[in-house]
């Protein structure tokens, strides 16, 4: 699931938020995404296992998990503003996701029993 980005934590211990990158694997970990703080790809895994599922199952599964890659970039985006101070209607204004959301996103595309995030 998605890292805690909860914006708590005090200035000393800010991220680096312009390195942040966000990762999503499918649940048997054989595929994965992830993006930068901007929410475009910047790397993808793919295991020989994933190559042997032919190539109409793994654009699809490249695609789900790049939709969930950049939705887990926006949560974090969302974590930032928090932590800079930016009031809740700025943040509400770009409809930035919340970590309860995504999680909510996650489930539905790998189910309950799964940590596709991780």
């Amino acid at each position: 699931m998605i890292d805690d980005l909860s914006a708590d934590a005090g200035e000393d211990d800010a991220p680096d938020w312009s390195a942040r990158s966000y990762e999503v694997f499918n649940p048997d970990r054989t595929v994965g995404v992830a993006c930068g703080r901007d929410g475009a790809v910047i790397g993808l895994h793919i295991s020989d296992e994933a190559c042997d599922n032919g190539d109409t199952w793994l654009a699809a599964e490249i695609v789900k998990l790049a939709r969930l890659a950049h939705v887990k970039s926006r949560v974090g985006l969302r974590a930032e503003m928090e932590h800079k101070g930016t009031k809740p209607y700025a943040i509400d204004f770009f409809e930035l996701p919340t970590q309860d959301s995504y999680r909510a996103l996650e489930r539905a595309e790998y189910g309950e029993t799964t940590e596709p995030g991780r």
